[in-house]
């Protein structure tokens, strides 16, 4: 099903959806110019002084990784890319739009903001890895994956809620009971929720396609190898590697040759064991780690 399909039937089924940030609709629109100059768009970030703070936050934790300290708003810029900011600008600000006493329980009491922050590090980390050059899509992508939970969450509390206790009651994947209920899932909710702000078509078909389903395959999509490592990074950080019977095989993230085999280039293996080792090594990287606030 097409996002535009899916904006249609979802849009009927919950009613609109949040409306894009002021700030985020205006750094889209001045770092879509050709040469727009650093100072332009350093500018008017730091006119929101809350999200220039946290931007560098966000620029300086150890789940982004990076090797030196960046102190001004100019040299992220300078260090990371405009493009890079700006997705970084994107993911703190679509979380703040979301992030309100309605969507508390899941965000804290069921781990979800834990759990988005460790899929955006992951997500980094195998970017990095492959050289797949995703300035920085890679970490927002993994950030925002699970967005559609909290529209949900907000839009349709009642029914909703229903659907996340029973998925847990059962022991099946939510986004599967979600598709049998609703005739979607929050993966197709975050994409088009992506899709109406006007953010990159490559990040909203990584939103879309963080779950496996027949009717969107990873090699349709704009950027395979993105839509791949937030696919493997989202079952990676859900998986126990430090368990002493820990087995490749049995590990969902390894096992998922759809994604590997998009990859292949990047990381050319068909060994699960060795795809174990290399996301084993990402989890102890980020094990311990306090978890990113904004």
């Amino acid at each position: 099903m097409s996002v535009e399909n899916n904006l249609e039937s979802i849009v009927a089924h919950i009613g609109d959806l949040p409306a894009i940030p002021k700030i985020v609709a205006q750094v889209m629109e001045l770092t879509e110019k050709p040469g727009v100059p650093v100072s332009e768009v350093s500018a008017l970030i730091e006119g929101d002084i809350g999200l220039a703070a946290r931007l560098l936050k966000v620029s300086n934790s150890s789940y982004y990784g990076m090797r030196e300290s960046i102190g001004t708003l100019k040299l992220a810029l300078v260090i990371l890319g405009i493009k890079e900011v700006r997705n970084i600008v994107v993911g703190i600000s679509v979380m703040d739009t979301l992030n309100d006493k309605t969507t508390d329980f899941l965000l804290q009491q069921e781990g979800l903001w834990d759990h988005s922050t460790k899929v955006a590090s992951l997500s980094k980390k195998l970017g990095l890895h492959m050289e797949l050059n995703l300035q920085g899509e890679d970490f927002i992508a993994g950030l925002l994956h699970d967005i559609g939970k909290l529209v949900l969450w907000k839009q349709i509390p009642e029914e909703y809620e229903d659907i996340y206790h029973a998925a847990k009651e059962r022991g099946v994947p939510l986004y599967e009971l979600e598709y049998e209920e609703l005739g979607f899932d929050h993966a197709d909710v975050a994409g088009v929720l992506a899709h109406k702000w006007s953010l990159p078509e490559s990040l909203v078909h990584a939103l879309q396609a963080h779950h496996p389903r027949a009717d969107r395959p990873i090699a349709d999509m704009k950027d395979p190898s993105l839509c791949a490592i937030v696919r493997i990074a989202n079952r990676a950080a859900r998986e126990n590697f430090f368990a002493e019977d820990a087995d490749s095989g049995d590990f969902l993230s390894c096992t998922d040759e759809e994604a590997w085999a998009i990859l292949y280039d990047s990381f050319p293996t068909e060994t699960t064991q060795e795809r174990f080792d290399l996301l084993y090594q990402y989890s102890v990287d980020i094990e311990g780690t306090t978890s990113l606030t904004f």
